[in-house]
């Protein structure tokens, strides 16, 4: 032990004698770091993936919807300052017969563009392919739905719409940033086996709802820096007169609110679990070193009648708090960024 003074080896003679503690603590300081450390990573992965996968498969910025309005108004749109995609569609409400299912199940269709994808909010692709232009009882399923009631391409699902029953046939499974979670009619929380989203090529839409060149949703895009507030007022007095509802921006949209919420849990724990942890552990180290202090009274005493100072004396404890804490907080990164990579 060359090079350590006499308190440093005595230090390290505390550690080793009361290791039971010492080790209990640092386990608990561990914890809480750790937990902190994969917290904060899978939020930062997360967030990275939700904002790549939104920027892939371009999720709209602002969201409208109408009673009936002409298509030539998504021209009026258009011209709003910093606007820099518009895409309308139809969007329905359905209500579904699914076999051995006895409640009452909604779909959402959403409509496609009759050749191709769609601009924005476009579908990932998990199974099947696009529905055929003129197929009109072709669409695709979304995959929680599928999943919820173990659905495959080529399955039929019957749909109540515009008051008549058709047969659909599902013929893709997707998925799009728009409907992360699917929330239906009147519910507080998913809930994929009774609440689906279809999508449906848009001819087939307009034949079905009388919606023969006209549109009930809108989505657009802005570019960087544009106030997005100024262009939601601005759609709205292009939309009024046409049963204009209120256009909202990605903070409100539905399921976007969802994952910011299951973001900001997750947030929430990394900050306040974590501290439950380290309170703990500054009890049990102010516990340990009270104790310590307390039977080391006389020792204290010789220690510094060879000379040491007060500071000395309380710097040298002051170690053996930071030791354990140090232990503790090496062992939880590790043990974090461990986890975080599972």
């Amino acid at each position: 032990m060359k090079g350590l003074s006499p308190l440093d080896i005595k230090l390290l003679r505390d550690i080793w004698h009361m290791r039971g503690q010492v080790i209990a603590v640092g386990i608990i300081v561990a914890c809480g770091v750790a937990i902190m450390v994969m917290a904060l990573g899978t939020l930062s992965t997360l967030s990275a993936s939700r904002d790549a996968y939104y920027e892939r498969y371009r999720f709209a910025d602002v969201f409208a919807s109408v009673r009936r309005a002409p298509e030539n108004i998504a021209s009026r749109l258009h011209e709003i300052s910093g606007v820099q995609t518009v895409e309308t569609r139809i969007v329905r409400l359905v209500i579904l017969r699914i076999q051995n299912v006895e409640e009452p199940a909604n779909a959402q269709i959403v409509s496609l563009p009759d050749e191709g994808e769609s601009i924005l909010n476009r579908i990932v692709l998990f199974q099947g392919r696009y529905p055929e232009p003129r197929s009109p009882d072709e669409i695709i399923i979304s995959n929680a739905f599928a999943e919820a009631n173990r659905l495959e391409t080529g399955d039929a699902i019957e749909a109540v719409m515009n008051g008549r029953l058709r047969s659909l046939t599902v013929v893709g499974i997707g998925d799009s940033p728009e409907f992360i979670y699917a929330l239906g009619p009147g519910t507080l929380l998913p809930d994929d086996r009774l609440f689906g989203i279809f999508w449906m090529r848009r001819r087939a839409m307009e034949a079905a709802f009388d919606l023969d060149g006209a549109f009930n949703n809108v989505s657009l895009t802005v570019a960087p820096g544009t106030d997005t507030d100024t262009v939601i007022d601005l759609a709205d007095d292009v939309l009024a007169p046409y049963g204009g509802t209120g256009a909202f921006d990605r903070s409100d949209q539905l399921s976007n609110a969802f994952v910011d919420s299951e973001m900001n849990q997750l947030k929430t724990m990394a900050q306040i679990i974590p501290a439950v942890f380290l309170i703990v552990s500054a009890v049990l180290i102010h516990s340990i070193l009270n104790r310590l202090i307390q039977t080391e009274r006389q020792q204290i005493g010789l220690i510094k009648a060879f000379g040491y100072s007060r500071s000395e004396i309380t710097w040298h404890y002051l170690k053996f708090a930071i030791a354990i804490t140090a232990g503790g907080v090496i062992a939880g990164f590790a043990l974090g960024f461990v986890l975080q990579n599972l």
